[in-house]
């Protein structure tokens, strides 16, 4: 599995002229001397990178798609003007540094952010796939009548958690709308959010939370979520660059204040195949479903930092107690 994920660009500086300055100018038939021209090789200083956007992210049903990554400006220095009208030659543009994911800033250094983005985007990767996978399997489970009839607003914040403000919204295509209503939505409105905590000058400091999911009247809320998981596994090794197993078989959680719906989280196990991958070989990350009669949707915690190092990030508790704050605070009478 690729874990890139696509996202808004930021500018492109100005490339300089060709030879690097403004030819001369004649001098004029009054034998004054014409003024010095700015050289076209000052390249425009970029904007400023903004906090990022979080997928697609993608609900692990669509962990929405996570979220789109900024990209940072070339950071050009401009030649020192020629002493004489000759042309520049040679003269090289730096390199643009790689994209950030988003929810997470540019790194202040190029050692961090070779290693903390390739992290991000990988984690970024998967919740965008995730997002897209919503099918129904299995059957069963009581969910109460008064949970019809609401819809989802995503909450500014999830306890520390604080929404990304350039998040993207993405709309339930006209493709795919039929397709989910054929799985047993009906008419079905897609929501989803992206939100972080930590320092912008330190990507590693930098935790996430995406959200995603639907409402409308959904016929079997068990159904959707056995299916969200189903579906999430089968999505991610589509491409063929990855292996993805759900460690286990996904267990349902009755976090404190949670009730009327179904709540089930997985450990799911992403494997590299890219020789070409510079981030981690392989991520773990917890991902919960819930379902009710009018809402389902998808939560998943990330800390990049634990990925790093190869340590254990949220785990299955954390991030069911994450998805019920979600539950309690994103639902709202339609």
């Amino acid at each position: 599995m690729s874990y890139n994920q696509p996202g808004p660009y930021g500018q492109q500086p100005q490339q300089p002229g060709p030879y690097g300055q403004q030819p001369p100018q004649q001098p004029n038939p009054y034998g004054q001397q014409p003024q010095q021209q700015p050289g076209y090789g000052y390249p425009q200083q970029p904007p400023a990178p903004s906090y990022p956007q979080q997928p697609a992210q993608p609900s692990y049903p669509q962990q929405p798609a996570p979220p789109a990554y900024p990209q940072q400006g070339g950071y050009q220095t401009p030649p020192p003007p020629p002493p004489a009208p000759q042309p520049a030659y040679g003269y090289q543009q730096p390199q643009q540094q790689p994209q950030t994911p988003a929810y997470v800033p540019p790194p202040p250094a190029p050692p961090k952010k070779s290693k903390a983005v390739p992290v991000i985007a990988a984690v970024a990767g998967v919740a965008v796939i995730a997002g897209g996978a919503w099918w129904f399997l299995g059957s069963g489970g009581s969910v109460s009548d008064a949970t019809k009839g609401y819809k989802l607003v995503a909450p500014e914040s999830v306890g520390e958690f604080q929404k990304d403000p350039k998040y993207q919204p993405k709309q339930l295509s006209d493709a795919d709308k039929p397709q989910i209503e054929a799985a047993g939505i009906k008419n079905p409105t897609q929501v989803g959010m992206d939100y972080f905590v930590g320092d912008p000058k330190n990507p590693l400091t930098f935790k996430g939370l995406t959200f995603s999911g639907y409402y409308g009247e959904i016929a079997d809320p068990e159904k959707t979520v056995d299916g969200a998981f189903a579906t999430v596994q089968a999505k991610i090794t589509k491409d063929g660059k990855s292996d993805a197993q759900f460690v286990g078989s996904p267990k349902e959680f009755t976090p404190d204040g949670f009730e009327g719906a179904v709540m089930k989280c997985a450990e799911l196990k992403a494997t590299s195949k890219d020789p070409n991958n510079k981030g981690p070989k392989e991520i773990t990350l917890p991902v919960c479903v819930w379902a009710d009669y009018s809402t389902t949707a998808s939560v998943i915690a990330s800390d990049a930092a634990a990925i790093l190092a190869s340590k254990p990030g949220y785990t299955l508790e954390q991030d069911a107690d994450l998805t019920a704050k979600l539950y309690k605070t994103a639902r709202t009478k339609a």
